[in-house]
């Protein structure tokens, strides 16, 4: 395996500017990464992840033969190349090194039109597909009338830039609800929360803009989606399913 890893690496680096570069980037100990280079050493599985995330290619690619690993990376580079079209390529994701720590699923809270002075949260989940971070709204909204749960889902993308985090998604039936956020990235005593502001054409009847602050807080731990989803919905500030120092940022706009 070492000798197959040895020469794909190698291909790799060689389309970047150095090896240093690339240690960089991946963050990274170059003289480890030089004994990989070399084949005195093999990655463990986290580092051969981030190595394969890092070069946009599956990790069973870096295991195969070089000649599946060029065409497939051939393949991605003119997938990018068409991307670049776009004049907003390059602003998602921005800095992905910075953004990947972010990944996961968190409670989204703002104060909504639909709210009537409440909270609402819905659940959101950032996952990597092919170098670009995509969002995953799920807003669960009571119908007393009907006696039930009304679902939307809203898809977008995610962007780091200026030590920032840009999130633009919309409604996934028809043209309704679209969303932007910017938040600001936590303190290091506050590593779940995100906080900032966002704006949004919700879906409804009269169709006007709104805007609130927000606030994201990871969920570390849950047994399944289903539990996640639990906590969606509209709630009085004062309830205890409000976070308190949410609670405090959204009531001031001090992250407390």
């Amino acid at each position: 395996m070492a000798p197959v890893l040895q020469k794909n690496l190698r291909f790799l680096c060689a389309e970047k500017p150095s090896v240093a570069q690339v240690c960089r980037d991946i963050g990274i100990n170059q003289q480890q990464f030089s004994k990989y280079l070399t084949g005195r050493a093999k990655p463990s599985a986290h580092n051969l992840r981030r190595i394969a995330q890092y070069f946009d290619v599956d990790e069973n690619l870096m295991l195969s033969s070089k000649a599946q690993l060029v065409r497939a990376y051939r393949k991605n580079a003119a997938t990018l190349a068409e991307r670049r079209k776009d004049p907003l390529a390059n602003s998602f994701p921005g800095d992905l090194t910075k953004l990947r720590p972010f990944l996961g699923a968190y409670q989204v809270f703002f104060h909504s039109p639909a709210a009537a002075g409440g909270v609402a949260v819905n659940a959101v989940f950032l996952d990597e597909r092919n170098g670009i971070i995509y969002s995953r709204l799920i807003e669960v909204l009571s119908d007393v009338t009907l006696q039930s749960r009304r679902w939307t889902r809203c898809d977008g993308k995610v962007s780091y830039q200026g030590g920032r985090i840009f999130v633009v998604d919309n409604e996934r039936r028809g043209e309704n609800a679209f969303s932007m956020y910017i938040l600001t990235p936590p303190h290091r005593q506050k590593k779940q929360y995100l906080f900032g502001t966002m704006c949004f054409l919700a879906s409804l009847p009269r169709r006007t803009p709104y805007a609130s602050k927000v606030a994201w807080k990871k969920f570390e731990t849950y047994k399944s989606v289903r539990e996640l989803f639990g906590t969606c919905g509209i709630h009085p500030i004062e309830s205890l399913k409000i976070d308190p120092v949410i609670r405090e940022f959204l009531s001031t706009g001090i992250e407390d």
